[in-house]
């Protein structure tokens, strides 16, 4: 039983981590290196991370869905803590499994289509 709730954390982790591979970090917005997240910096870092994206060929079908400072800056203070964007990243990745809730069951051995 404790090996099965193991594998079960390890396999939830593993997910999150590979749902969250393509969201940035605090530290690619944080470009003056202070600790907080001013909306400039945000934007300005966005845009940069859109033009790297675009250049290297990726698509960005959801690039519109992108949060507002707003949706991160939890206490309306005019910026964003490294615990206020932690907490919005960990919400969209939840967001994410939600809304598909088979991802990560794979077909496995011999579970392909026609096999019962």
């Amino acid at each position: 039983m404790k090996l099965l709730t193991l594998a079960s954390i390890f396999v939830s982790c593993t997910l999150m981590a590979a749902m969250g591979a393509n969201m940035p970090v605090f530290n690619d917005f944080d470009t003056d290196g202070n600790g907080v997240l001013t909306q400039t910096e945000y934007k300005n870092a966005h845009q940069a991370r859109m033009q790297k994206q675009e250049k290297a060929g990726k698509m960005m079908r959801n690039a519109g869905n992108a949060p507002a400072f707003k949706d991160i800056d939890t206490n309306n203070d005019g910026s964003v803590t490294p615990a206020e964007f932690r907490n919005h990243q960990k919400t969209r990745i939840q967001n994410r499994m939600n809304q598909n809730p088979n991802m990560g069951q794979g077909t496995g051995m011999g579970q392909g289509p026609g096999k019962k």
